[in-house]
């Protein structure tokens, strides 16, 4: 049904992602397109695809090697990109929402060329570091950035002088922000998707003058709905009466900030008090050995179909995304929605998603028997009554439903029109 605020706002809005089906930015950024297609907005959608994508994504990521550094993070020099400036100004769009839009598809220059109003969905800390999407490890939390004595580099500007002693090679990473800061005179309009990430935003020193509202992602509430539990194992091959876990990591086991080595450790523990568990793990199949663990682990590969995602999920008793860092999970709010509990570290933005005890379980970051105890609660909930997955359907729907988000986000568009003068380009 068309909502009450659309009928005073008529806007074209084209969507960029470098991706729509990967990853829980691309799904996202889908997620809402779709949305508003549904509600009645005039919405379009450019994604990367073809040879010179594969091109310009190979040259970028290429950039890394200049610069040496400890801190294993994903990172975008963003010099590279196969989708210009030109082709978005020649669109009818009146408002450009980015999204994920590096790795090869849209580069720091080209952003600041668009000459159309920005709004720009915040998936991680990229639009305001360097290189780093995220720049914390497991040994600094969120809560306590400053907890060395040296603010990061993204909160008092990359400088020559505050590059870390054990970085070597080019400085990419302030070579980036300083493009970032040359070029992006006009500022977008941020809608971070958690208000941990809108918080980080206001403390850095490129984007602390930016408007910015946070608005969380769009679920599609249809496809993420509770299902049978046993109907769909039986329609998976899943075993019927074991606990079941599932585990999200769109790059992997081996991709650190994603917590596998967390959670495998907490299985060990919880094996004690459920001596059938077994883990789903979503995710490509290159690491599929962890001499670590023996407990039966149902490898389901890279997933980008919501529906079977949806199945994937509802055959779990419970979710774990155990998390060094995260924004606001798309396998978390998907559990959530239907109707899964979700056991968690209290990082990032999960607090935005879980709310302990109630929907899930937040344990204390990085702390791995609390994470155990976690899900050894979970699990026996799931047993005797299911309340915290009932809860987390109904939050989900109030919250995170289009009918929710999709109002917000013509509020913003709106603002960002209005406000919009004088000429992008340069």
């Amino acid at each position: 049904m068309p909502l009450g605020y659309r009928d005073t706002v008529a806007l074209r809005v084209l969507h960029v992602s470098t991706y729509a089906g990967n990853g829980g930015a691309g799904r996202a950024a889908s997620s809402l397109h779709q949305a508003m297609v549904d509600e009645g907005v005039e919405s379009r959608m450019l994604t990367a695809s073809g040879t010179r994508f594969r091109i310009t994504s190979e040259l970028d990521r290429r950039m890394w090697s200049l610069q040496r550094s400890p801190r294993v993070t994903w990172r975008s020099p963003a010099r590279f990109g196969c989708l210009t400036a030109q082709q978005i100004n020649a669109s009818a769009a009146d408002v450009v929402n980015l999204h994920w839009v590096t790795d090869g598809f849209l580069s720091v220059e080209q952003i600041g060329r668009i000459t159309k109003p920005i709004v720009w969905t915040m998936h991680d800390m990229w639009p305001f570091t360097g290189t780093e999407h995220y720049t914390f490890t497991g040994s600094r939390t969120e809560a306590h950035p400053h907890e060395d004595g040296q603010p990061p580099r993204w909160v008092e500007g990359y400088t020559r002088d505050n590059r870390p002693g054990d970085e070597s090679g080019w400085d990419l990473d302030r070579w980036t922000w300083e493009r970032k800061r040359r070029s992006w005179v006009r500022p977008p309009h941020l809608i971070p998707v958690s208000s941990w990430l809108g918080g980080l935003a206001g403390q850095s020193a490129l984007a602390r003058n930016w408007p910015t509202t946070v608005i969380p992602n769009v679920m599609p509430i249809q496809t993420f709905a509770p299902q049978d539990k046993s109907e769909v194992r039986r329609q998976l091959g899943l075993p019927a009466s074991t606990s079941l876990i599932a585990f999200t990591a769109s790059a992997g086991i081996g991709d650190d900030r994603k917590g596998w080595r967390h959670l495998r450790d907490a299985l060990h523990v919880v094996r004690r008090r459920f001596p059938d568990v077994c883990v789903i793990v979503i995710g490509p199949h290159h690491d599929h050995d962890d001499p670590g663990i023996d407990i039966p682990i149902h490898w389901q590969g890279e997933i980008q179909d919501d529906a079977r995602m949806a199945q994937l999920i509802a055959a779990a008793d419970v979710v774990a995304v155990p998390s060094e860092m995260d924004n606001l999970p798309m396998t978390a709010c998907e559990a959530q929605t239907a109707g899964r509990p979700v056991v968690a570290f209290d990082v990032g933005g999960l607090p935005d998603i879980v709310t302990h005890l109630t929907t899930g379980y937040l344990a204390r970051a990085y702390d791995v028997t609390d994470l155990a105890d976690g899900l050894s609660q979970a699990l026996d909930e799931a047993r005797t009554g299911a309340r915290w997955g009932a809860a987390a359907r109904t939050n989900a729907q109030s919250r995170w439903s289009a009918a929710a988000v999709v109002d917000q986000y013509l509020r913003v568009y709106e603002q960002a029109v209005s406000g919009f003068g004088g000429d992008r380009g340069r």
